[in-house]
């Protein structure tokens, strides 16, 4: 047998089942204040010590859990969940199955032993004693009804009698029993029964019985029927045809199934679920269509869009379930009252505009009405106890395979033009292509598309799409309620109900051109008026109430946060002028300075940086887009920094037009910086094949420059490319030489390798192996030094190249690892030279390629990055190979395009007498039909030329 303080530990655990119960709050029901134990911890351990050993025995476990312990065990172990179980079920089965709802009634009861924790109902345990207590009178009250409804009188009379006598300022025990006698034809007796409690009311409380105890009284007096009005059976609100019912809908439901699988699954294991999510996005109507499909003997809607005081609130939930309030007392306790006993769901409807008043009634309902459960809809969740959030986002603008045309927001807003009476054809490829840009500017937020929808057949689906101001089309709906009749409308609703800092902070946002990490937000946002102390708080806020969103998983460099299209369109016009060009100013320096710190750890440990410039490319855009307007010194300063990312390791063509783009700005060779940006400059001009003007620029980079200067082996190496396309080897050695001094000096691995790399490539193309090997070593020694995977990469490039003539598989070997390497780090534009590096040696053994698949690779990987120099050395390589293959007409049309653009790199081609020996080969076969060929090709583009080769390799697959 436990001790009493085991007991008592037992009693408190159970309080709270499957929670944590701090060990301050256990020593205080074990111990009384002034029996407190020296070492109340250690007294408590061993007292749990010896509970636990008993727990066990029955099948519960009792964990250990910081600040205290927790008691797991499953409801068929507690008493009370037992008998509320049974009390429900009973409930549930009144109407359909009433002999089986008594039999539940009386194993429910029958449970009853004495008073809910009799030895500490008058102390820690009150509160619960006294809630199982009022459930069991209720019972016992519910089961009198009962037996009154299966006619069994007799036995409905005895327990109401008793039951009054135990509870003797009951009424409704009194009203049960009066009725009873009265069936039973003792109506003189039942007259008695109300004299009597009307005189103790009067004498020991000073007040009248209630007006349903008078009225029943008048009905024995006339000898009336006494049965209460149907409804009435089960306690609650008068008649269920007074409940205000959940809106009927007349329009499909699209793209929701999902979710509404989520609400329904989660209300029926918690008993509350908040549909949260930004204005428009669909929660009334989630909550709608969820409503059929939830447990409960009634459902009540309870609106909340047109409340303003939220004092009435309490109110509000009165009047959904048709209750008066006659007596004036507070409309919290008459709605606890009315619900204790109900089985019912609550759908309560926009809660965020008095989220703390709807908070606060719902936990009351919740801790106070077993029967009672809630769906929520909010922009922002009620933070109570026991709350489940389905959070809804925008309907996706692609289908699951990653398509547009049926992608569910696409779907609805056809399904709406279609309502609206907009005839055409929505399978047309055009209407589908306007239907998804409407739904891609209004970021598939349901009710925004149902707006747009609704006007498309008087303005025109194209004007909708891609001219009209989607914020302030109407409804079209007279019965929409204000918030809801326009979309600036749903977000002004929304801005309105944030504090003056948040709305700053969420106008600031809008500075920011995609996803952004929370960090950048202090950087850029905060100033005198907004601290950055503040703004953590601030956009935690903001995300609560669903107008940032934010990602369950971070995207690359912490990139977590977001606005939506809409709101931060809606955001930014309520920025001034000046507004949004000091957030540009601050954005574009932020984003400048953290360009320069992120790009100087290429070449270290830390290349995995590179992945951040990639994901930062819409803030490099804002920046530069801004720069380029204002400041010349920060638009060179971002090329600058861009350079070795965008030039050696991606070959981004992008971020190189900015450099071309720059060399035009005022005052350009003025900025220190210049010369480098002159070398990105060279890259973009040699990728168009622009072959002189990339020369040119090459010569300005490097004019008067000493091999000291920091900006030397970046300007040399420009040289070395742009005297590698116009085949000037003794320029390029040259070059090359500097550029790997420079990068000694500058102490610069990944320049040094570079250079070494292209020195060792340049000579044993001309046959100088034994100075290839020299530099072969040199350019290994430089990557060694580096931690980074770059310089190693480059290596493997000349490793490769300088190994062919000794075994074909070690070089293929050391370019395919160049190619893993480099794209495992993010840098494609080396990896696209490893592909380049080995089509080049399979030009040179036409006769001995058995897999095409590497040219394949190599012109995609070339297109890709918009490398036209790269796809026309890889389709120079690829014409032997033709030949050798009989595909003559492919042969001469690709030599036709290759020739006349110019667009290649001449130390990467095979040698020129192969490459016209072989067109010479495919021109005789061809016979006549050479010269046509010819002719058609002579003007024909590279884009051609590149489709073409790439069916070519496709038809020559084994």
């Amino acid at each position: 047998m436990p001790s009493r303080r085991q007991r008592a530990l037992l009693v408190r655990l159970l309080l709270d089942p499957g929670r944590v119960v701090s060990a301050d709050a256990l020593v205080d029901s074990a111990w009384d204040a002034d029996d407190q134990p020296i070492e109340p911890r250690g007294a408590l351990q061993t007292q749990i010590s010896r509970l636990r050993t008993g727990l066990q025995e029955a099948g519960a476990v009792l964990e250990t859990s910081p600040p205290g312990y927790r008691l797991n065990v499953t409801p068929q172990f507690v008493d009370a969940s037992v008998f509320e179980r049974l009390l429900s079920g009973a409930r549930d089965l009144v109407d359909t199955v009433p002999e089986t709802a008594l039999e539940q009634y009386n194993q429910a009861l029958g449970m009853w032993r004495g008073h809910a924790y009799a030895e500490f109902a008058e102390s820690f345990a009150r509160p619960e004693a006294i809630r199982l207590e009022q459930l069991r009178l209720s019972a016992t009250e519910d089961r009198i009804r009962l037996l009154l409804l299966l006619g069994e009188t007799g036995l409905a009379v005895a327990e109401a009698d008793a039951l009054t006598t135990a509870e003797p300022l009951r009424e409704g025990a009194h009203a049960l029993l009066m009725r009873a006698l009265a069936e039973a034809g003792r109506q003189g007796e039942a007259l008695a029964v109300y004299q009597r409690i009307h005189k103790r009311l009067v004498d020991e409380l000073g007040t009248e019985p209630t007006e349903d105890l008078q009225a029943l009284h008048v009905r024995i007096l006339r000898q009336e029927d006494t049965q209460p009005a149907e409804g009435a059976r089960t306690p609650g609100p008068r008649s269920d045809q007074n409940l205000t019912p959940v809106p009927s809908t007349l329009s499909s439901f699209i793209g929701r199934e999902n979710e509404m699988q989520a609400v329904v699954s989660a209300l029926a294991a918690a008993r509350v679920v908040s549909i949260v999510g930004t204005g428009g996005v669909g929660k009334s109507r989630l909550a709608i269509e969820c409503a059929p499909h939830l447990p409960g003997a009634a459902r009540v809607w309870v609106e909340l869009a047109a409340l303003r005081d939220p004092a009435d609130v309490p109110q509000a939930f009165l009047d959904a379930l048709g209750l008066s309030n006659p007596s004036g007392d507070p409309p919290l306790e008459i709605l606890v009252t009315a619900l204790r006993m109900r089985d019912i769901v609550l759908i309560v409807d926009n809660c965020e505009h008095v989220v703390d008043e709807v908070a606060a009634t719902i936990s009351t309902v919740i801790r106070t009405c077993p029967g009672v459960r809630v769906i929520a809809t909010s922009r922002e969740r009620l933070a109570i106890d026991g709350e489940h959030v389905v959070r809804l986002e925008p309907l996706p603008l692609t289908n699951g395979n990653g398509g547009t045309g049926e992608a569910p927001a696409v779907r609805l807003f056809l399904d709406r033009l279609g309502e609206a009476g907009y005839m055409a054809d929505q399978r047309d490829p055009a209407i589908q292509r306007l239907a998804h840009l409407v739904s891609r500017r209004l970021d598939g937020l349901p009710l925004a598309l149902e707006l747009t929808a609704a006007h498309a057949s008087a303005l025109g689906l194209d004007y909708v799409a891609e001219t009209a101001n989607l914020f302030d089309l109407g409804t079209g709906r007279r019965t929409e309620q204000e918030s809801h009749q326009s979309l600036r409308a749903v977000l002004a609703w929304s801005y309105n109900l944030l504090t003056s800092d948040e709305q700053r902070l969420l106008r600031r946002l809008a500075v920011f051109p995609g996803w952004f990490p929370a960090s950048w937000c202090e950087a850029v946002c905060a100033d005198e008026a907004l601290p950055a102390g503040r703004i953590g708080a601030l956009l935690a806020a903001l995300v609560e109430k669903s107008l940032v969103v934010r990602l369950p998983r971070p995207a690359a460099g912490g990139r977590s946060h977001g606005l939506l299209e809409t709101v931060k369109s809606f955001a930014k016009e309520e920025l001034t002028a000046r507004e949004m060009q000091e957030l540009r100013r601050a954005h574009a320096r932020f984003t400048v300075a953290w360009t320069e710190t992120t790009a100087r750890t290429i070449g270290s440990s830390d290349d995995k940086e590179l992945s951040l410039i990639a994901a930062a490319v819409h803030d490099l855009r804002a920046a530069r887009a801004w720069a380029h307007e204002n400041d010349t010194d920060l638009a060179v300063r971002l090329s600058a920094a861009l350079h070795r990312y965008a030039s050696e390791l991606r070959g981004d063509f992008e971020m190189l037009s900015w450099a071309e783009a720059a060399t035009e700005l005022p005052g350009f060779t003025e900025r220190p910086l210049y010369r480098i940006v002159l070398a990105s400059a060279v890259t973009a001009a040699i990728m168009r094949g622009d072959s002189e003007t990339a020369a040119r620029r090459a010569a300005e980079a490097v004019a008067a420059l000493p091999v000291s200067d920091p900006q030397a082996s970046i300007a040399y190496g420009s040289l070395v490319h742009a005297a590698g396309v116009t085949g000037d080897f003794g320029e390029e050695i040259r070059a090359n030489r500097r550029a790997w001094q420079a990068s000694r000096i500058a102490q610069d691995p990944v320049g040094e390798t570079l250079a070494a790399t292209w020195l060792a490539i340049d000579l044993n193309s001309q046959g100088n192996h034994e100075g290839a090997q020299r530099w072969l070593v040199r350019s290994q020694a430089a990557a060694d030094r580096s931690p980074s995977l770059i310089p190693h990469a480059i290596f493997l490039a000349a490793h490769g190249w300088c190994s062919y003539d000794e075994a074909y598989e070690k070089a293929t070997a050391s370019l395919m690892r160049m190619r893993e390497d480099a794209l495992s780090i993010g840098a494609p534009f080396v990896a696209g030279y490893a592909l380049l590096y080995w089509v080049a040696l399979e030009g040179q053994r036409p006769e001995n390629v058995q897999d095409l698949d590497v040219f394949r690779q190599a012109l995609t990987s070339w297109q890709n990055v918009g490398n036209r120099t790269g796809i026309g050395t890889v389709l120079l390589n690829l014409i032997p190979v033709m030949t050798w293959r009989q595909q003559d007409e492919v042969s001469v049309a690709l030599y036709t395009t290759v020739n006349n653009s110019g667009r290649f790199l001449p130390g990467l081609t095979p040698d020129p007498d192969t490459v016209d020996h072989a067109v010479a080969v495919s021109t005789k076969r061809l016979g006549m039909e050479a010269e046509s060929t010819s002719q058609r090709w002579k003007d024909a583009g590279m884009d051609s030329a590149l489709q073409m080769a790439l069916d070519a390799i496709d038809r020559e697959k084994p």
